[in-house]
């Protein structure tokens, strides 16, 4: 029998993933429910809906990265059962997050034009982009205080509250999409805008429920006024949350890059992208729940100092990942015309988005191992190849291929067919760095990365769980 089989325990790995795909995926239904919602309305507003989500996901990335520091701080203090550290770092958290998402509101609003005219957009797809993004400015503090307040109860392992909350109110934001966006009962039609005041009004009250919650006496995180001023707590988060900022940032000004790439094929092509990622997005999720589940285990096998079963269950949770994303894959190019008509009444958005489907269906299993490798390589600390992998694969091997395909004047099933590429290229480096010893000696030379209690599983847990396995493999 392998090791692999003797050492991990795949139902482990499900617990693990299984809360934080569910968590995912609601929050992603919204993005999915918008197109649908928005493709009666044009090509010019499904393309503005694009560009303005994806202007909304680079000013998301700052409250993400902010929200690894979050988890590393409040589930440290948390493990050490030291609940006035966990809140004061919750404060913080929260107060720095209201700083950045409001500075970056001004920077979107004030130079919203610049933003818009990086998709080469025009005619009322640039009109409405605009006035989208000014939006998407306004309400981003909203979002950055949701979120922030959401990982830190997950630090401590109370996951099922955030999950019940973020499910209401994004089924409640989709709902008030069909209404704002068509109007009725008093209500004037509000076209594109209606799906964002209606996300906007969910996490609103999302927010106003998290602060409820958070003043009442029995919530385990209380407020703390002090830790506002603590600037060594502050400069904790600061050094924490910048490096995935970078990390972030790189990711969402490539997507950028790549997607001005695809607008000079015109906006037919450029909405056909936008619809197929915001598929892909949906299948993501699972991705994201294995590579989370990859970096609490490793993590943990490295503390119990087992290098043997942090290999296994980097190896074993990609293999699960890519398996499960494989499945996916021929579910979603199965139906990828039903798809595309659901998303689009253009018939040739439909066609191209169709086209695109196909090429991201062959991706999604190099996407797997990208998660659970990434997220293995994190969770023992070797944070820095990641981000190399990141810049060879999103910026060198995407963009660059790119830029070769416009030159030649390829199709835009060509260009679409370039990340392909990125993903080969990720999946190489990945599995080399694991296969080999380098990713060890980094964890080691490290400090220990602080990894949450996620879906209720405590690190005790966990610990025993590898504890028992080195004793078995060290029993005759």
């Amino acid at each position: 029998m392998s090791h692999l089989a003797q050492n991990v325990d795949y139902q482990t790995v499900w617990r693990l993933a299984g809360p934080n795909i569910i968590s995912n995926i609601l929050f992603v239904a919204v993005t999915f429910a918008h197109l649908a919602i928005v493709a009666p309305l044009g090509s010019e507003a499904s393309a503005a809906l694009v560009a303005g989500s994806r202007v909304q996901f680079l000013m998301m990335s700052a409250a993400m990265a902010l929200s690894v520091a979050t988890t590393a701080l409040v589930s440290r203090a948390w493990g050490g059962k030291d609940a006035k550290a966990a809140s004061a770092a919750t404060s913080a958290s929260l107060m720095l997050a209201l700083i950045i998402a409001l500075a970056l509101s001004l920077v979107v609003y004030g130079f919203g034009g610049v933003f818009v005219d990086l998709f080469s957009l025009t005619g009322d797809a640039r009109t409405l982009a605009l006035e989208f993004i000014r939006v998407v400015a306004l309400v981003n503090p909203v979002f950055a205080l949701v979120l922030i307040f959401a990982m830190a109860l997950r630090a401590i392992g109370e996951v099922n509250f955030p999950m019940h909350l973020t499910g209401v109110s994004n089924i409640l934001a989709i709902i008030l999409s069909f209404w704002f966006v068509e109007g009725g009962y008093g209500i004037a039609p509000m076209g594109l805008n209606g799906v964002l005041w209606a996300w906007t009004l969910g996490q609103g009250i999302a927010m106003l429920v998290f602060l409820g919650y958070w003043l009442r006496p029995a919530c385990p995180l209380r407020f703390d006024i002090k830790a506002l001023f603590d600037t060594r707590l502050l400069g904790d988060l600061l050094r924490i949350g910048l490096p995935a900022a970078l990390e972030q940032m790189m990711l969402q000004i490539s997507f950028l890059a790549f997607m001005a790439l695809i607008a000079q094929f015109g906006n037919a092509a450029f909405a056909a992208y936008g619809i197929g990622i915001s598929v892909l997005s949906v299948c993501i999720v699972v991705g994201l729940g294995f590579g989370t589940a990859s970096a609490t285990l490793t993590g943990q096998a490295l503390g119990a100092e087992d290098e043997l079963a942090a290999r296994d269950s980097g190896w074993a949770t990609m293999r699960l990942a890519a398996a499960s994303m494989a499945m996916i894959a021929v579910a979603t190019a199965g139906f990828r015309d039903p798809l595309a008509a659901l998303l689009s009444q253009d018939v040739d958005i439909q066609a191209l988005t169709a086209s695109f489907i196909l090429i991201l269906a062959v991706v999604q299993p190099l996407m797997g191992i990208e998660f659970a490798l990434g997220g293995a390589l994190r969770g023992a600390g070797d944070t820095r190849y990641p981000l190399f992998v990141t810049i060879m694969g999103n910026i060198v091997a995407r963009f660059s291929l790119g830029a070769i395909m416009l030159w030649l004047g390829a199709p835009i099933e060509a260009m679409y067919a370039v990340i392909i590429g990125d993903y080969i290229t990720k999946a190489i480096l990945l599995i080399s760095r694991f296969r080999g010893r380098a990713w060890i000696a980094a964890a080691k030379a490290g400090q220990p990365s602080a990894i949450p209690s996620i879906a209720g599983l405590s690190r005790a847990a966990v610990r025993l769980f590898y504890q028992q396995g080195r004793d078995k493999r060290r029993s005759p």
